[in-house]
């Protein structure tokens, strides 16, 4: 399969690979394949990331408060605030109980070889 300049383009910029396929006439898996070995997937990725954050800029300036806190997670620049959550205490609590109930059978077996 022999693609174009113009249809990395396409590639590139575009939403729906498979609508793409359909339009170039060839299957979606000719199609993902021919952009892995170009690299184009890659740039395929950092593209819609540079334009998601360029949207978001945008929506910073007319302040969005959505996008500040969005904006705020892409910069690694939150911090958890208040108590976890209930879910993630009882996670906690049942991994220590289990680590415990290990540690007490390791003990008791480790008693009975002597």
């Amino acid at each position: 399969m022999d693609i174009t300049g113009k249809q990395k383009k396409d590639y590139i910029e575009t939403f729906s690979h498979a609508d793409l396929a359909k339009k170039l006439g060839v299957s979606l898996t000719a199609l993902d394949s021919q952009a892995e070995s170009l690299g184009w997937k890659e740039e395929h990725r950092l593209y819609w990331f540079d334009k998601s954050v360029e949207i978001l800029k945008q929506e910073l300036i007319n302040g969005n408060v959505s996008a500040v806190k969005e904006m705020l997670k892409l910069t690694g620049a939150t911090r958890p605030v208040g108590r976890p959550r209930k879910l993630d205490v009882e996670h906690h609590i049942a991994v220590q109980a289990k680590i415990a109930e290990e540690w007490d059978s390791d003990i008791h077996r480790m008693s009975v070889v002597k």
